[in-house]
């Protein structure tokens, strides 16, 4: 069994972690769909030296392609919460899916629809400086 100590020198150096914005959570108006939106974006914002972090291009556009084993290993997403996240971010319009080959493999790719996700993102940080508890039918 580990020591006190020892846990606390783990807890110190370990970087298993998952940033997650609570603005996103609100977003979404969900907490599994707001953590993998912010996983999401994290593959959209750029890496170290503002390179793209998205190496799948089709029809034009950068895509993120990741299986649903892949979202569990990421940010413990089961296949379930998974599939039920992703329609809540695509019936809110923040995200796209197509069904690409990858690795030899149909998997589903997304990407973000920034024009939809600024605009609510823009709504939430006007009202009040942005507030934790809204309402996702904003017009």
């Amino acid at each position: 069994m580990i020591t006190m100590n020892e846990f606390l020198a783990q807890e110190k150096t370990s970087k298993d972690t998952i940033d997650v914005k609570r603005i996103y959570i609100d977003m979404a108006g969900d907490l599994v769909a707001g953590i993998l939106l912010s996983q999401i974006l994290y593959w959209h914002l750029p890496g170290k030296n503002d390179s793209s972090r998205l190496r799948v291009k089709k029809e034009g556009s950068y895509w993120l392609a990741k299986t649903q084993n892949d979202w569990f290993d990421e940010c413990r997403i089961t296949a379930k919460q998974y599939r039920r996240a992703i329609n809540i971010l695509k019936k809110l319009g923040f995200i796209e899916t197509k069904v690409f080959k990858f690795a030899g493999d149909p998997t589903t790719h997304l990407k973000i629809n920034w024009e939809t996700f600024l605009k609510t993102y823009s709504c939430l940080l006007k009202q009040i400086g942005y507030c934790p508890k809204v309402n996702n039918e904003m017009s």
